[in-house]
């Protein structure tokens, strides 16, 4: 019972399911039949009859059979069949071939698209059509009033454009008979010929207010303006070479021969109405003869900065080769005294062999400048490079000075350093000889001959002839350390043996109290009378502090007390 009434409801769903899926395919239909009613009523015909107020022949009368076909093709045979095919949709519906009946809905959408695409093609190529036809005439009328224009700005400047007149006579003659072709074009049907032809007359007709704008200044330039400066450079160049100027790395003169053999063929392209490459070649015949300005000014700039500084110069050199001559015998002398190291001597001689060498270079370019046998600009280059290379051996001459007064520097810190360590060592003794100490530990013994032993050294090594400043400054940076170190540590023995000798006074009151603090502080007593003060301490203060917390530190402001006092 439940399998059936199962079933039943199944039954219901599925009948429910496929009305409501053949009513969307019903909705189709009616829409696909909404659409054709729509086509069909289009007033394309009419708008086909627009064609007929034009010249029914040639081009205009076969585009017009062509729409109409088409349009007669929609509408017998076409639209008849999508009537046909909207039946069959919903019969296929009705059978519950919902899938089927999506499928020719889908396929009739496309064919009904493609017709809508037919039908805006022919409205959009009928509309160009008659639109051409109406456009062409308007604008063939203004073309006409433009030909006439330039017509009369030809004749009437016909001597500005040179042997360019008879290619512009013939550019202008071929768009006259253009406007024949023109006419004939419309008699023949042929509107969209008739276009192409429109678009070819105007194009013409302004490339010739181009040509009419332009070609004279073109000639101009190419014939006079630019010859001129030409004429006007070699002259200036002429002038320049006669004062002396050496211009053949330039090569003016060879540059120039191009640029007119240039000119020649711009006469060529402006005499056949190509004046766009004219252009462009102008533009840069123009840069080069400013650059050819550029150079001579340049070597004009640079014959003045070669006459003012030459002499400065050689002065200047003069001077740095003198003072490194007085520095190479100050090095010669200093050797007696301080040993110099490898580097520093050849320091000298290579600043010597600079100066050597620049000299040479120097003595080359003035013979160049009384030869005139070298351009200035290149002269110029080479003083400004002698005058960087002289700053730069005055810097390293300067800095093998300092080098040299550093030596007699550190020869003077070293003595008064050594002088130093000898009162450091004095007031170390003095230290422990007014503490009163029973002895001092063997460590500190051996310390105090090495550090004497390093004073002695040093001394022996300020008498030495070459003195070795660098060794000295070594040895002497050593010395201050360990004296240094000597002089804390007799501060740390004083101050250890007199603060264990008090502890152990202190300790006193409580040995016959405590037998464990009597057996540490024996113990510091021995270590006490062997020199070992350190220990001493140690063994003292914490035996103490066991019994007497912070004893230690009360010892210690007690003492400090008594010192202040």
């Amino acid at each position: 019972m439940e399998f059936i009434i199962a079933l039943i409801l199944l039954i219901v769903v599925f009948l429910l399911f496929g009305v409501t899926i053949r009513k969307k395919v019903y909705k189709e239909v009616d829409r696909l039949e909404a659409w054709k009613i729509d086509i069909m009523n289009r007033p394309v015909t009419d708008e086909l009859t627009m064609v007929k107020s034009l010249n029914m022949v040639g081009q205009t009368e076969e585009l017009f059979e062509k729409w109409r076909n088409q349009w007669d093709e929609i509408v017998t045979t076409e639209l008849p069949d999508i009537e046909e095919a909207l039946f069959d949709i919903e019969e296929t519906a009705d059978k519950y071939r919902i899938r089927k009946a999506k499928q020719l809905v889908t396929e009739l959408n496309d064919r009904l698209q493609k017709i809508e695409d037919s039908i805006k093609m022919i409205l959009e190529e009928l509309k160009e059509l008659v639109g051409s036809e109406e456009k062409n005439r308007v604008e063939i009328e203004e073309l006409q009033q433009l030909y006439r224009d330039v017509r009369r700005s030809l004749l009437a400047h016909s001597n500005t454009f040179g042997k360019a007149e008879a290619k512009m006579e013939s550019m202008l003659d071929e768009a006259n008979e253009k406007f024949i072709e023109f006419e004939e074009a419309i008699e023949n049907g042929n509107v969209l010929v008739g276009s192409e032809i429109v678009l070819f007359i105007k194009e013409r007709l302004a490339r010739m207010q181009i040509l009419i704008a332009e070609v004279p200044s073109l000639l101009k330039e190419c014939g006079q303006t630019i010859p001129n400066q030409l004429d006007e450079l070699l002259i200036g160049v002429k002038e320049m070479k006669e004062e002396g100027f050496v211009l053949s790395h330039l090569q003016i003169e060879k540059e120039i021969g191009h640029i007119q053999s240039k000119l020649s063929e711009y006469l060529l392209h402006i005499e056949n109405a190509d004046i766009e490459p004219v252009k462009e070649g102008i533009a840069e015949l123009q840069l080069k003869i400013e650059s050819f300005y550029d150079q001579l000014e340049k070597e004009v700039l640079s014959k003045h900065f070669v006459q003012k500084e030459v002499d400065a110069i050689h002065v200047s050199m003069n001077i740095l080769y003198e003072e490194t001559k007085e520095t190479k015998v100050e090095t010669e002398q200093v050797q007696l005294s301080y040993r110099l190291l490898d580097k520093d001597i050849e320091a000298q001689k290579d600043i010597e062999n600079r100066i050597n060498t620049l000299i040479k270079r120097f003595t080359n370019v003035k013979m160049s400048i009384e030869d005139s046998d070298i351009a200035f600009s290149i002269i110029k280059n080479e003083l400004e490079d002698i005058k960087v290379q002289i700053e730069a051996i005055k810097e390293s001459h300067q800095e093998f000075i300092h080098m040299l007064q550093a030596l007699r520097k550190d020869e003077t810190y070293v003595k008064e350093q050594l002088d130093v360590m000898r009162r450091m060592m004095i007031e170390a003794k003095q230290l422990v000889r007014k503490s009163n100490l029973p002895g001092l530990p063997e460590s500190y013994l051996v310390e105090i001959q090495a550090c004497n032993e390093q004073i002695i050294e040093i001394a022996e090594k300020l008498i030495e002839k070459p003195l070795h400043v660098p060794i000295l400054s070594q040895m002497l940076e050593k010395a201050m350390r360990d004296v240094e170190k000597l002089t804390i540590n007799t501060e740390d023995i004083v101050e250890q043996a007199y603060l264990a000798e008090h502890v152990i006074q202190y300790g006193n009151r409580y040995r016959g109290r405590y037998l464990q603090l009597s057996e540490k502080l024996l113990s510091a007593e021995i270590a006490f009378r062997n020199f070992e003060y350190s220990r001493a301490l140690e063994e003292a203060a914490t035996a103490l502090e066991k019994i007497e917390p912070g004893a230690l530190k009360r010892i210690q402001c007690l003492l400090e007390e008594d010192e202040v006092e």
